[in-house]
């Protein structure tokens, strides 16, 4: 890579961190004043834990488990990680340094070692009034979400140690270094596509470094509940990656292939012509893959860490719940490093041969992804058999909404799926399924012909499972796959309300409640 593109990949690399130059200038100075033990094993865990006490105040990125009356143990997650962030703000001051200078009239509002005392204040009011509150003999939602408002409305005022949102960055330099992603950004020609592989890169990175530091949290006193605190931060920041790679991947892509139309010779234009055909293949398959990495990412992210929080002082220890927890934490750790090595790799993709790419989109289809679509495929040819006895079906136009539902699933496993194993009634299968889009021309010859279809494709998938060398069968876990299945399945609850009904087509809601939503 040459200087000049080097320095523009590098301020890419600069452009996704928050700060102003001014701040980022101060910033610098002051993370360079700390020692390396210093910022590896203080001022990352600091960022983690006030992010999850920002994330953990929204019940919704708490583990979905049975319903909480009590939210004690709860606060006291929040207070023992108040009581860890004290020690990480005393460990960055250094124990045996002197007292800074009072802030006078005219200094820089922004000069870290202020923001840091600022937040050691705000984090010792926290921690007692969550101690008082836990002297109650019951805490409900509002009492527990009240309790943390104040330290995060002061948080909030804190110049540098507020916690960015997902997919901003204020420690760049502690992830990556520039020389670490630039070499895969060559083979993207937009400055989008550039950008969206940084931001998602980076989320992946600190979602991965995020994970180690609750892992290791787990083994100390009381860390299971500073642990619950950190993953409420990495849950959060997944998500909203997979959501931003859904909606900006469509852009980022439109902007790839304009640019690399623009790169064609126009004196040739029967080759012109044959490359904007290849490009447009090409960059449809990378956008498959996209999404199929972020719904994998989704679906994950709802079935590792699954367990509440245990209650406080349980009668057979915290043994088994740490245990479970860390199993998940090292289950999802796996699934974001596979991430980002996929992500590396997209822009690479459209360059590779593409015999080379079947290969190797073969060799990374896994089993599981056979073994679960078959039950996707079943229980559609199921609902479309019920549904078409009886001439009322037709005239209730929300009774086609576990067709809707279907073909949304189709797009993300059936042309993968269909092209890793061979299928030869590829053509046939998706035209039948595609027929099903719109809603309104569906009508009993085109949803009994896709439901022929589909029996055949269960039934090729039954065959291509059962022909896999028992030796790679052996480490396959079922009960791992249905946990991932309903993971992915249950995102549907976290989509637009009009996808909503993906949860009721297979039995994740009562159908009321669906069309309620």
């Amino acid at each position: 890579m040459n200087s000049r593109s080097s320095a523009a990949e590098e301020g890419l690399l600069c452009s996704a961190e928050r700060w102003a130059p001014a701040d980022a200038e101060l910033w610098g100075r002051w993370r360079e004043s700390l020692s390396a033990e210093q910022r590896a094993e203080a001022l990352l865990p600091l960022q983690a834990a006030l992010s999850g006490l920002v994330a953990f105040r929204q019940l919704e990125n708490h583990p979905l488990s049975v319903p909480v009356s009590d939210f004690r143990p709860h606060l006291h997650a929040v207070r023992v990680t108040y009581d860890w962030a004290l020690g990480l703000v005393a460990q960055l001051r250094g124990g045996d340094m002197p007292e800074q200078p009072l802030k006078s009239v005219g200094a820089p509002l922004g000069e870290p070692g202020f923001s840091l005392r600022d937040l050691e204040r705000s984090l010792t009011d926290a921690l007692r009034v969550s101690e008082r509150l836990l002297e109650l003999p019951l805490v409900d939602a509002s009492a527990f979400q009240a309790s943390g408002d104040l330290f995060l409305r002061d948080l909030a005022r804190n110049s540098f140690f507020h916690p960015p949102e997902p997919l901003e960055f204020s420690n760049v330099a502690e992830l990556v270094r520039p020389d670490g992603l630039t070499p895969e950004l060559d083979s993207w020609k937009s400055a989008a596509a550039k950008m969206t592989t940084i931001i998602a890169f980076l989320t992946l990175l600190r979602g991965h470094r995020f994970l180690a530091i609750a892992d290791r949290q787990v083994r100390e006193q009381d860390g299971l509940y500073r642990a619950h605190i950190v993953v409420a931060a990495v849950r959060r920041e997944l998500r909203t990656l997979t959501r931003f790679l859904l909606v900006q991947g469509v852009e980022t892509f439109a902007d790839e292939l304009e640019a690399r139309l623009l790169s064609l010779d126009a004196h040739h234009i029967t080759g012109a012509r044959a490359e904007i055909t290849r490009a447009s293949n090409e960059l449809t398959e990378l956008r498959e893959s996209v999404e199929t990495l972020a719904m994998d990412i989704h679906a994950k992210v709802r079935s590792a860490l699954g367990d509440g929080l245990p209650e406080l002082h349980p009668e057979g220890g915290y043994a088994l719940p740490a245990e479970r927890m860390r199993n998940g934490i090292r289950e999802l750790r796996l699934t974001v490093k596979e991430s980002a090595k996929q992500l590396r790799n997209l822009g690479h993709l459209v360059h590779e041969p593409r015999m080379e790419r079947k290969s190797e989109r073969v060799r990374k289809n896994t089993h599981q992804d056979v073994w679960a679509f078959r039950f996707i495929l079943r229980a559609f040819v199921a609902k479309a058999s019920v549904a078409s006895i009886g001439a009322d079906y037709w005239s209730d136009a929300g009774s086609l909404d576990f067709v809707a539902e279907f073909v949304h699933h189709f797009r993300m496993f059936g042309p993968r799926l269909s092209r890793a194993t061979d299928y030869p009634r590829r053509g046939p299968m998706t035209r039948a399924v595609s027929a099903l889009s719109r809603q309104e021309a569906i009508d009993a010859t085109t949803l009994n012909l896709a439901t022929r279809e589909c029996i055949l494709f269960a039934e090729h998938l039954d065959e291509t499972l059962a022909n896999v060398p028992q030796s790679l069968l052996a480490p396959f876990d079922k009960s791992k796959a249905a946990s991932e299945l309903r993971g992915y399945l249950s995102a549907a609850k976290d989509r637009p309300a009009a996808d909503h009904t993906a949860a009721g087509a297979f039995g994740l809601m009562h159908p009321s409640r669906v069309r309620a939503s």
